[in-house]
């Protein structure tokens, strides 16, 4: 499974710079200018950045043991490979921005996050998720389904959730690249009720 998630995720960072040279846009964090990360390889613009790969994988182990429970493998790759920017793409007309620690600080903030994303589930006894990526619609996010591995759209704090993909190499994969400040919708989307 790690194999697979880090090829697809490698495959998302290709299609979507590529898109981007395409296009004459050049890949840009202005608003992470003064935080450091490996991500930053050019010292004459340090605006620009791509993908860094840890050296070696890290994971979650540490909050789901805390939280006592066990993550489903994927999270652990998805988060543990290395650093990157905001990549912005549509699946199946749904504008995403995937999460992804910038660095270090950012790698701690957003194991925090899960915790209370979790603890949240907890409470509203609701099945565990761990979030991927964000959507226009702040009331919504793409998650993983922590027990059958599956890609799912859901409603924050609510049972609602459509499946997008049967797991994340394939929901990866199924991403088209959207210019880097895209964030709206490239098409009407049309979800169940």
């Amino acid at each position: 499974m790690a194999d697979q998630v880090i090829c697809a995720l490698s495959d998302v960072f290709a299609r979507w710079f590529a898109y981007q040279q395409q296009r004459g846009i050049r890949v840009c964090c202005p608003e992470d200018e003064l935080r450091p990360s490996p991500c930053r390889y050019d010292a004459q613009h340090p605006e620009l950045w791509k993908p860094w790969s840890r050296p070696a994988m890290s994971d979650l182990q540490n909050i789901a043991s805390a939280l006592e429970c066990v993550f489903h493998p994927a999270i652990h790759t998805y988060y543990g490979h290395g650093y990157a920017g905001q990549i912005t793409a549509s699946f199946k007309g749904l504008a995403v921005t995937l999460v992804q620690p910038w660095n270090e600080e950012d790698f701690e903030r957003l194991q925090q996050n899960l915790v209370a994303h979790v603890l949240m589930l907890r409470r509203l006894k609701l099945p565990i998720t761990l979030f991927l990526a964000t959507v226009p619609d702040e009331s919504r996010v793409i998650s993983l389904d922590n027990e059958t591995g599956e890609v799912v759209l859901e409603q924050l704090g609510k049972k609602k959730r459509w499946v997008l993909a049967d797991s994340l190499p394939a929901f990866l994969q199924r991403l088209s690249p959207l210019p880097q400040t895209l964030v709206t919708p490239a098409v009407p989307v049309n979800l169940p009720a």
